[in-house]
């Protein structure tokens, strides 16, 4: 843009200088006004997330996919961050995204059984694929593919930007454990009613224990074992008091870990700006998988050094965990409670994510 001075000559030059200067008042004031509206151009995102910043996920999105949103918008946008739940709860995140409170969050499926029923049949998948870049995959597809998704989604008035992983679920036990059978007859906690139907499956007392609790309810033996996200578990420190592991890459973290932003903030930006929102979140999950390999290898190492029992589970105690004949009666269960909960199609949507895991698994 040239400078409104020069402008302001060049009009005296060619124009009666009364008219000329009422005119070029006009223009400078426009041009004033135009050149403002350019330095505002920047627009601060506030984003919220539950957990702190130093776990696997968090550190990630702190560290790479949030500076990327800055990258990938020129500048144009810049993030301020409120970790470790300073800004929104776990169960709060999802309607203050919706509502503008935040413009973007991290948001656990889990912890709205209700809003976003569709997206908690991803509990009744025991068993899922073993990289990262498949479980997105199927995530997407059945986003892209399933009506009932996407319905939830815009009710709650957001849009999925990036999603992340957690580590898959393993078991921690006071007692030894070298196989699923060594559970059995055990009261072992679990954080969904599905997880805690599974562990009953297998032959475990299945207990509920919240999961600030989980620590002293093993120290004090409460309860024998805990099943839960490998990254957590260890986080957590739950395996210094239960330090004997089963684990397997086939136990993934089934339920997707949202990254969402408000439908109406995304919609009203230039689209040059919403290409690079989205273009951060396509580069966040293309280097995520690399993260998430890496911290269940630092896991496990950090465990062996530590000199805690870690067994990888047999591939016939993956499929007794699965348990296809029990699996299709919960399944089942749960197309019942979706119906009742207001899911009108839930066999159909069922049978349509059914089709896509098996896809997912073959890949």
């Amino acid at each position: 843009m040239e400078n409104p001075k020069r402008c302001l000559r060049r009009l005296g030059a060619v124009l009666p200088k009364a008219w000329s200067t009422g005119v070029a008042s006009g223009i400078a004031a426009l041009m004033a006004v135009s050149i403002a509206g350019s330095a505002s151009a920047e627009v601060t995102l506030r984003y919220s997330d539950h957990d702190p910043a130093g776990a696997m996920r968090t550190g990630f999105n702190k560290d790479v996919w949030l500076p990327e949103i800055e990258k990938q918008t020129g500048g144009e946008v810049k993030i301020q961050d409120f970790f470790g739940g300073a800004l929104l709860g776990s169960k709060e995140v999802l309607k203050g995204i919706g509502d503008g409170v935040t413009d973007l969050g991290f948001a656990y499926p889990g912890h709205y059984p209700r809003q976003l029923l569709a997206h908690n049949i991803f509990n009744l998948f025991p068993r899922g694929p073993q990289k990262y870049k498949d479980m997105v995959w199927f995530w997407r597809k059945v986003n892209e593919e399933v009506p009932a998704f996407k319905a939830e989604l815009k009710k709650a008035n957001v849009v999925v930007l990036f999603y992340g992983a957690g580590l898959p679920a393993a078991f921690a036990g006071k007692k030894p454990i070298k196989s699923l059978a060594d559970i059995k007859g055990d009261k072992w906690r679990a954080g969904s009613k599905w997880l805690l139907k599974y562990l009953g499956n297998a032959g475990a007392q299945p207990v509920a224990v919240p999961w600030g609790d989980t620590y002293m309810a093993l120290q004090t033996g409460t309860i024998d074992g805990v099943l839960t996200n490998y990254d957590g578990l260890h986080m957590m420190k739950f395996d210094e008091v239960a330090s004997n592991l089963l684990i397997s890459k086939e136990f993934w973290f089934a339920v997707p870990l949202f990254h969402l932003m408000n439908a109406d903030k995304f919609n009203s930006l230039p689209k040059n700006v919403r290409d690079g929102i989205m273009m951060a979140g396509e580069i966040a999950e293309a280097k995520f998988g690399a993260v998430y390999d890496a911290a269940f290898d630092k896991v496990r190492s950090e465990q062996i050094e530590a000199g805690y029992s870690v067994t990888e589970l047999s591939s016939a105690d993956v499929v007794a965990w699965e348990n296809r004949g029990e699996l299709a009666k919960l399944q089942a269960e749960w197309v019942a409670e979706a119906k009742k909960a207001g899911l009108a199609n839930a066999a159909q949507v069922m049978e349509q994510v059914k089709a896509l895991h098996k896809q997912a698994l073959a890949r």
